[in-house]
């Protein structure tokens, strides 16, 4: 029931897969209209090449800037929140030697300058 072609340098058309000829996948194919339609899409693919070749890079471009910007995003993002969290210590920072001026300036006035002992300096 096979027939093995007698050449190895037949068309594909007319040969299947290891030089056999009978079509096994023709019951799946037994619709004429989409026999019709795959043999169009062939020839277009034969003509443009939009399916073997841009199908697929559309595919890898759509994906590369759909990461690409996902990445940026979340730099951006990470990048804003550390700003705002460099403020907040920097808000923070000064409220405290805002708060440390005041009590230092409630105790001006308990100041006083007093000699010190000889005994206790270093340098005499």
């Amino acid at each position: 029931t096979f027939l093995l072609a007698h050449s190895y340098v037949v068309s594909s058309r007319v040969t299947g897969m290891l030089g056999i000829r009978h079509n096994v996948f023709r019951q799946a194919q037994s619709h004429p209209y989409i026999r019709y339609l795959w043999r169009r899409m062939r020839r277009f693919d034969e003509q443009t090449g939009m399916v073997t070749a841009g199908i697929p890079l559309t595919v890898t471009t759509v994906a590369t800037i759909t990461v690409a910007t996902i990445m940026l995003d979340r730099q951006f993002e990470l990048r804003d929140m550390r700003m705002r969290s460099m403020g907040r210590r920097e808000i923070s920072l000064e409220e405290e030697h805002q708060a440390m001026r005041e009590f230092l300036k409630g105790t001006e006035d308990e100041y006083e300058m007093k000699h010190i002992p000889d005994t206790y300096r270093y340098s005499r």
